[in-house]
């Protein structure tokens, strides 16, 4: 039996960068990432295999990144884990003993109970390269694709499917229904949403807003062949994306006894461990909790699991090194010409948490003079909370800068700069990168904001 210092159950964003973190900070360690997929997709990456990428072998993450550290990758499934005895047995019947265990085992799409979900061509974004070539098989001979779900997944593919037939075909439809009066509600400013609206009708893309799916009808081959909904109408559909969210993947923790909660997911502390002290777990299986109120969280990224990895790798042998602040929930896509950047509370989530606030906004072309080539008006939206003036909200929708200009207003929430801090910052900028440094969006925006408090 194979033994290994450290054990990774999983290969996505949280498990490599546990392995990795370990093998930089713990280089005499051996460590093995099982996962049960051939290869790793660029899960933020996989509606861009469809419109832009063309291949799904394009979007896989190169298995030397990881092997060339000296990691072993296991590609098999796991049955059991044994954890008084420390041993990880596969479907094959081999097994390897370890001295401590990750769990990154992530998350899976959600598949909502409505008639017809079984039918052929309805499919949930999975991360395996095998389902989505069916997926991408299935839209080169497709004629009406609808996709199910507003948020970042379900636009993005509906933009990019939106790319690729047009390419591929001349008489086809595609359509996203969302139950909510607005794409990315959830996540950023109802105006930015609405600007994402546009970019997708620019696209071909019909929108069904407020819309509830009944049931899925199907034609006489058991095939999808239309979406009904709670309004009577019905969408044609010989393809179906379900892009509604994801669930903690937990089914094997659940069977390894660890403690866990069927809608957070493994149960960690701050440190990432879980009930047991030679187990940690990261990613979208752990459990996460608010960055601001310190609630439960259902906040699941990329980013945010790339972060735990570290913080569970660096722990894994020097207990409570790191510690996690929390999900603050940091979004960017970018939708046709608009680009889109998201921390924090949006409006209508504060006012939810009963939060008092002011709001600054500022908006200026992302070069200067405005003249110049790539020149588009961006517009920043920030919420400072009233009682102490600190930041707790940002919002940017227009250039490619929108996502670093979101990370800049993330990592001032996770410093707790106040809009007076951000009002008086220096920034860099350029007139071919940026706004000119007398109406840079973030630093108007703040000053704004200020002067209100201010009174």
């Amino acid at each position: 039996m194979q033994q290994r210092d450290v054990v990774v159950i999983g290969g996505s964003a949280a498990g490599l960068m546990t392995a990795t973190t370990i093998k930089r900070r713990y280089p005499q360690k051996s460590v093995t990432v099982i996962r049960n997929v051939s290869r790793t997709p660029v899960p933020c990456g996989i509606p861009y295999i469809y419109g832009t990428l063309r291949a799904v072998e394009k979007n896989l993450i190169p298995d030397e990144m990881i092997t060339n550290q000296g990691i072993e990758i296991v590609a098999s499934h796991v049955e059991d884990v044994d954890r008084s005895s420390k041993i990880v047995s596969f479907k094959d019947h081999e097994s390897i003993k370890y001295e401590k265990l990750v769990m990154a085992t992530g998350s899976k799409p959600i598949v909502p109970p409505l008639p017809g979900i079984e039918l052929e061509n309805v499919f949930a974004v999975a991360k395996d390269p095998f389902f989505l070539q069916r997926i991408f098989s299935a839209l080169q001979v497709a004629r009406d694709v609808v996709v199910i779900g507003g948020g970042f997944i379900g636009v993005e593919m509906a933009e990019q499917i939106a790319r690729l037939q047009a390419e591929i075909q001349a008489d086809t439809q595609v359509s996203l229904i969302e139950m909510q009066d607005c794409c990315l509600s959830l996540a950023c400013e109802k105006e930015f949403g609405r600007e994402v609206e546009e970019e997708l009708r620019k696209e071909g893309v019909a929108l069904y807003l407020s819309s509830q799916v009944r049931n899925l009808e199907a034609d006489s081959k058991g095939k999808v062949k239309a979406v009904c909904l709670s309004d009577g109408n019905t969408v044609k559909a010989d393809v179906v994306i379900l892009g509604i969210g994801a669930r903690p993947n937990i089914e094997l923790a659940e069977s390894m006894g660890l403690k866990t909660d069927p809608q957070g997911g493994v149960v960690v502390d701050e440190y990432m461990q879980t009930s047991d002290p030679d187990v940690y777990s990261a990613g979208d299986c752990a459990t996460k909790f608010s960055f601001f109120t310190g609630k439960p969280s259902g906040v699941r990224l990329a980013s945010i699991a790339a972060s735990e990895g570290l913080i569970a790798a660096t722990n894994i042998f020097k207990p409570k090194t790191r510690k996690t602040i929390g999900a603050l929930g940091a979004f960017a896509t970018k939708v046709g010409e608009r680009s889109i950047g998201a921390a924090g509370y949006t409006t209508a989530a504060a006012q939810q948490e009963g939060i008092e606030f002011v709001v600054g906004e500022a908006s200026s072309p992302n070069r200067h003079p405005g003249g110049l080539p790539g020149s588009m008006n961006t517009k920043v939206k920030m919420l400072f909370r009233k009682e102490d003036g600190v930041l707790i909200g940002g919002h940017v929708c227009g250039g490619e800068a929108a996502a670093e200009m979101a990370n800049v207003m993330a990592v001032a929430m996770q410093a707790k700069l106040t809009a007076e801090d951000l009002a008086t910052m220096q920034y860099a900028t350029h007139p071919l990168l940026t706004a000119a440094p007398t109406s840079y969006q973030i630093m108007l925006a703040a000053e704004f904001a200020a002067v209100q408090m201010r009174g």
